[in-house]
This record gives structure tokens, sequence and C-alpha cells, in this order.
């Protein structure tokens, strides 16, 4: 999962605007026509497929059902005509349990004789019956030999004289449950096509308006006292399509500003040479021309470097949420598609073998962070997205050709390197491009593009996977990688001052965001925070990775659920954090609760494994995923904001603690996939979940008794680093 969208989504989320904004207002506006008639047409095509389906496929699958009898019964009967009778017929067993398995809507297969005892039979419904009255099978065909299926009957040997009968059973609520599953596909491909017209119209609209967004972002620059910035030039035909009267009239007023600041400097340093440093009156001048530029930001004139041009963060979130998808789709087959290798490795079990891939891609992907933040600002953030882009893509598709279990482990180390670099990049582009008044805003789009490829990564690579396999939805979200790399290069990064940063507080920003290790021993030493790490972040990434990247997609494959289905209870997590998190974060800020919140998030993830343990039933795994969502939202946004008040009140930098609570927080989701399947090789997928589920439940309990921080006299602020 894509770690910063648990803290600091719902920090920035849950902050309320303090001015309309008309872009935003007119992408909901197209937003909601769109999705409207998209809704309209979706809900007409669906219902009219319904209607049909039933009427449609019932004689089919009746016809299907005696099919598949006539062909068996005349295998038997070839038994019959030499002579040899049904009870003493070899491999009479193993043919039936071979048909039932090879066919999905097909229950039962049995064969009875003429006084109804079962002489072989395939297919759970028939478990321990070995004898049925003679009335019975002469009855209807809907329950004959077990309630809820329709027996279709055929008979063996002589018709008039037949020496046993053939039956194929149908589930009379298969399509009823095809149809549910059918509705269910259609709902999830709506939602992801909703959240898809939204990120193409804001890109779309943002592309129309991006002069007039830029000249707003100059004007919000401005607001805030930084005189730098200008209007990139629009080269060839298209500069004689703009208005550039009032783009002259904004240029003309920065210039006109920078002018006279640097004439004021020219007029100070004249005025030192006139009548010397030791002058009362040039020490009142140099002081009042520092206040100026603590105050404000102005061109450097002896720079060779060009004006920074302000830059549009929306258009990051079509690349990092092209990106986060193609890691996404993998979602719910990746745990089957490494159980593939087990048998290479006979001294592991395969659920071992099952949290080495997923283990080093969490481990890789946290050690990475402090050196991809570097690399970043060595080479250039445009740079640093390419490479990452690049690689992703390039191991994605070297996955989907792994022929061994220690190739995919390397291939999935090389795709956690550049998802790291990626990320780092994103963020790192947001903080040079945002200054701490709008840095929460930035960042909310960030993580809006990670949640919505979260939701829509899922549900789409299940439904994918079950129609053309694998291998191809890897290839796919290679591609996906690859147009993220080269969307960064057409929509962000093209002028030279865009893969800089604009503003000298970002880059220091972004470098104090990294673990300083030299603030690691006092934050240690701080008892407040070794308990928010031991048991709250730890544990609950634990639970994070564990649940959703290796014990729910296993125990729904064992439990015959397809990839789809798989998908879609995994997109359950981040519809309930979405809908939950920014009313999470806004209550435990309002009630100064955060503790209370933690604590009641741990003992949360303990109710969510309740659904699964307690029921078979096919509402079980979405309603727990939808609780551990919630829980996880709980919790999210109180941690972060405990980790910056433990380090103001210990005279700490609250980016240097933030990052050691990122690291540490990585490195137990790392633990999560060989913690949940040590345990589930000693038990099972189901008791893993509840083992792992009371461990945060007991964690949260030590953390509520043991944890104790003054009440702040008013709310503390909200920290933005991702």
């Amino acid at each position: 999962m894509s770690d910063p969208a648990r803290n600091v989504y719902a920090k920035s989320a849950a902050k309320p605007a303090k001015r309309r904004d008309p872009i935003s207002a007119l992408v909901l506006r197209l937003t909601i026509v769109t999705v409207a008639v998209l809704l309209l047409a979706a809900g007409a095509a669906s219902w009219l497929s319904l209607r049909s389906f039933d009427p449609l496929f019932q004689p089919e699958l009746a016809r299907k059902a005696q099919t598949v009898g006539d062909l068996m019964g005349a295998q038997i009967d070839r038994g019959l005509g030499v002579r040899i009778p049904l009870d003493r017929m070899a491999g009479l067993d193993a043919l039936l349990t071979a048909e039932v398995e090879r066919h999905d809507d097909i229950a039962y297969i049995a064969v009875t004789g003429p006084d109804g005892r079962i002489v072989a039979a395939a297919g759970g419904p028939l478990a321990g019956i070995t004898a049925l009255s003679p009335d019975r099978l002469t009855g209807p065909a809907d329950g004959r030999l077990a309630r809820g299926f329709v027996d279709v009957q055929r008979p063996l040997g002589d018709t008039a004289s037949p020496a046993g009968a053939l039956h194929v059973g149908v589930d009379s609520a298969f399509l009823a449950k095809a149809s549910t599953d059918l509705a269910l596909d259609v709902l999830s491909v709506v939602i992801v096509s909703v959240l898809l017209i939204f990120e193409v119209l804001q890109l779309v609209v943002n592309l129309a308006m991006r002069r007039v967004l830029t000249l707003r972002l100059l004007a919000d620059r401005a607001e805030e006292g930084d005189f730098r910035a200008t209007l990139p030039e629009i080269p060839g035909p298209l500069a004689a399509t703009e208005d550039r009267a009032l783009e002259g009239g904004v240029c003309a007023a920065l210039d006109s500003v920078n002018a006279r600041y640097v004439g004021l400097a020219a007029r100070v340093a004249e005025l030192r040479r006139r009548l010397g440093g030791d002058d009362p009156r040039v020490g009142r001048a140099e002081a009042g021309l520092s206040a100026l530029v603590r105050r404000f930001r102005f061109r450097d004139p002896d720079s060779a470097r060009p004006p920074p041009t302000p830059l549009n963060l929306v258009f990051l979130r079509l690349p990092v949420f092209l990106f986060c998808l193609s890691e996404e789709l993998s979602r719910p087959f990746l745990p089957a598609y490494a159980k593939s290798f087990a048998g290479e490795v006979p001294w592991l079990t395969p659920d071992m073998v099952v949290s080495l891939p997923i283990t080093l891609f969490m481990l890789i992907w946290a050690l990475s962070q402090p050196g991809g933040a570097r690399f970043s600002e060595r080479w250039g953030r445009s740079r640093a997205f390419t490479i990452g882009a690049l690689l992703g893509s390039v191991s994605l598709a070297l996955t989907a050709f792994a022929g061994s279990l220690a190739e995919l482990m390397l291939w999935r180390c090389l795709t956690a390197l550049g998802y790291g670099l990626v990320l780092i990049t994103a963020q790192g582009i947001v903080i040079d491009h945002t200054s701490p008044r709008n840095r929460a805003a930035g960042m909310a789009m960030f993580i809006g593009a990670l949640l919505a490829a979260g939701v829509c990564g899922p549900v789409s690579g299940g439904i994918i996977a079950d129609q053309i396999g694998f291998r191809a939805t890897f290839l796919l979200g290679a591609l996906l990688a690859l147009g993220s790399g080269l969307s960064v290069s057409l929509l962000l990064l093209r002028g030279r001052g865009a893969a800089q940063s604009p503003c000298g507080a970002g880059a220091a920003a972004g470098a104090a965001s990294r673990p300083a290790m030299g603030s690691a021993l006092p934050l240690f030493r701080d008892f407040r925070f070794s308990a928010l790490m031991v048991l709250s972040a730890i544990p609950t990434k634990i639970a994070s990775t564990a649940f959703l990247f290796c014990l729910v997609p296993l125990l729904l494959t064992a439990d015959g659920a397809s990839k789809a289905e798989i998908g879609r209870v995994q997109m359950m997590y981040f519809v309930a954090f979405i809908l939950v998190s920014p009313l999470a974060a806004s209550l435990s800020d309002r009630w100064q609760a955060r503790r209370g919140f933690i604590a009641a998030g741990g003992i949360g993830t303990l109710a969510s494994c309740l659904p699964i343990i307690a029921t078979q039933a096919l509402w079980g795994p979405p309603l727990a995923i939808a609780l551990f969502g919630l829980s996880q939202a709980l919790v999210g946004a109180p941690q972060l904001t405990l980790v910056s008040q433990i380090a103001r009140d210990g005279g700490l930098p609250e980016t240097a603690a933030i990052g050691w609570y990122r690291l540490i927080e990585r490195l137990g989701g790392a633990l999560g996939p060989v913690t949940a399947m040590a345990v589930a090789v000693a038990t099972s997928y189901r008791e893993a979940m509840l083992g792992i589920g009371l461990l945060c439940g007991v964690s949260a309990l030590l953390f509520w008794i043991l944890f104790r921080t003054g009440r702040p006299a008013s709310p503390a602020a909200r920290p933005q680093e991702a």
C-alpha cells in the first residue's frame, strides 16, 4: 500500500478551504455531469443485460448439464455393454471427480442403482449420502438428490430396464450468483471509470487554462512575498493566440518590484561606500534591507539561472496515478503468482515462499527512501522521476517472464527501487514548489493520486487477470509505468525551472525530511516516541501489509474466489479509508484525543477479523476489509501529529522526527508478510489474521496505558511532510 496515504491525506483533506477554487468547481461540475451520463448509460446497459441473463442462460445451463451427462453416460454404457456391473466398474469415482472439477457450474455428478444406492459420487452436496429412496429418485428435478440443486438425470444401460442412472447436479442459485458477480463487476468498472474521468477532466481543464492558472500561481506567490517567478515563454504560433495584455502587465509589475529592490540595494551599497560602515545611518539602512529580504524574496541579479516559473501541481497527479496503478494492478494475484514457484525450494513451505518477494519489496522500498531523496536532488527531479518510472516499467515486464523464484525476487527488488524513487521524487516536487502555507494542498494533490490508484488498481487488475492472465497484466502495468515517465516530460517538467526548486526553503525542507542520524538518540530516549513506534506504528504497518498483501488474497483464493472478487474486496479498504480519514483527522484535532483514536484503531483492527473468522458468507471478507480500512484511518493522522508534538516538546526538528517515524514504520511493513506467513504455516490463514489482530489489539491497550502526554493548550499545527 502507498504509505503516505495513511497520514498526510487525512491531514490535508480535513483542513477546510479558505476560499473557493473556481477551477476545482469547474472540474467538479464537469465530473458530475459526465458521471451522471455514465451512470445512466451503464445502469441501462446493466439492467438490460441482467434482465436477459436468466432467460438466456437458464436453458443453456440445462443443455450443458444434459450434454455432460450424455458424454459420461456413453462411457459408462460401454462398460455395461461388456457386462461390467456398476459397482465393479474401476475408476468410476475418479472419472466423476475429474469431471466435476472441470466445470464450475456443475456441483455434483452421481451414479445410482435401481434401488437408490449411490454407487459413485463426486461433489460437496452429496458428501455423506450413501442411498436415497426410489420414490425420491422419481420426483421432480429440483432437489431430487440435494436441496437447492437441479438434478439432470440420464438412464444407464437398456432404456427399458436401466441398470441405474447418472445424475448431474447444478446449483439452482448458480445463475443468481453469476448475476450478482456480473452486477458487482459492472459497479466496480463504473467506480473505476468515475475516478479515471475525474483524473482526465482535471488534466484537460488545467491544460486548457494553463496560462490563466499560471497567472494565478504568480499572484499567489506575490501574495506570499515571493516576487522571483515569471511566466514561461510560448514559442511559435501559440504565442499569437494568447492575450498578452494581462500577462505583460503582471510581468511588468514583477520586473518593476525586482528592479526597485535592485535599486534599493544599490543605494544602500552606495551609502556604505560614501559614509563608511561605522555611520549609524548605514546600519539602519542595512538592517532595513535585511528585514526586507527576510520578509520577501527577490530575484538574484548576479545569478545566470533564469527566473523560476510556477508549476501547476495538478500535472503531477497523472504521472503518479499511472505509476502507482501499474503496481496496484498485481495486488490481487501476486501471492498466488509467487506461490507458483514454491516447488523450487522444498525446504520452505509454499506460504513462506509467498512472503519473500513481498517482504523484499517493502524492505527495499523503505531503505531506498533516503538515498532516493539525495539522488533526485543531485540529478534533478525530472531525471529521477523518469529513471524510476523506466526502472519500474522494465522490472514489471521482467516479472511477467520470471522463470524462477530467484528471478521473481530480483525483479521485485528492482520494482521497489523504482517505486521508492518515483514516490520520493514526487514528494520532493511538491515540497520544492509549495510553501508551508499551501503545502497541505500540494500533498493532498499527490496523495489523491495514490488513493485513486489504490481504488482502481486491485479491481481492474483482478478483472484483467481473470480474462487474460497474470503475464498480460504485468505487461500492462509495465506500459502504464512507461507512460508515467513519458507524461512527466510532456506535462510537468519541460522547463528548466520546473526541475529545480523555485524557493530556497523547498530544498531545505526536502533535505530535512530525511532521517538525520544525530536526531535518533534524543528521539528514542523519549519513552513516548519509543512507545508510539513499538506499540502503534510497527503493529499497524505489520497488519496493513500482512492483511492486504498476503492473507486476504490467499484466503480468498483458497475459498475459490476469482481474481476480480479479490480485487473488489481489496478495494473496500481504500473506499473506507477515503470516507473515514478526513472525519477522523478532524475529530482527533477537535477533541485532542489522539491517544484514544490510536487505541481505538488498534482494537478496531482486531474487531475487523471477526467477520472472516465468524462466518463463511460472501459478505464476510468485504465487511472485514472495510472495517480494517476504517481502523487504519483512525490511526494514521494522530500518529503523525503525536510524532510532531514529541519533537517539539524535545526541541528536535519535526521533519527529522517524521523521517525516522516513516523509516521505522516501513521497516515494520516489511515484517508483515513474514510474520503472517510464519503464523499461517503453523495454523491457518484465518487464525493468522486473528493472531495479527490480537497483536494490534493488545499493543493498542498497552499504548493507551503507557503513553502519557500533556494536553496542548491549542491544536498542534498539522505537519505536511510525507
